[in-house]
């Protein structure tokens, strides 16, 4: 599968799923498409999570319906600046396209889920 390819799979499944390192399960989460980039953004804040998880080792994997993808998650270098558009990516997706949970869509635009902001880059 090409870059291209998952990220359309990505962009066309409401509910994409992660997994990060191998001892968590595959989880529900929202996942949005920048420049061609795949972002996503902690929703629940636990100690033990996807995200703390991808902190200390950047293995993981996406899955879209029958299709596991593997990837490496990052905070992203220019997260200040990506930000903005991660905000209305999430809004024009979850809100206006799929019209699914609009007012959490508006709740993943706040500062604490900013600061929680990942880049998933698959792993080809």
């Amino acid at each position: 599968m090409t870059k291209s390819e998952i990220i359309k799979l990505v962009n066309n499944t409401q509910t994409p799923q992660i997994k990060a390192g191998e001892m968590h399960r595959f989880n529900d989460i929202w996942m949005v498409i920048v420049d061609n980039r795949i972002f996503c953004r902690q929703y629940a804040f636990g100690e033990r999570s996807w995200y703390t998880t991808f902190l200390e080792d950047s293995k993981g994997y996406i899955k879209c319906g029958d299709q596991i993808i593997k990837v490496k998650g990052i905070v992203p270098e220019d997260l200040d600046a990506i930000n903005a558009q991660v905000n209305e990516a999430y809004i024009e997706k979850y809100e206006t396209r799929l019209n699914h949970y609009p007012q959490i869509a508006h709740k993943m635009t706040g500062e604490r889920f900013m600061e929680r902001t990942m880049e998933l880059i698959p792993v080809l």
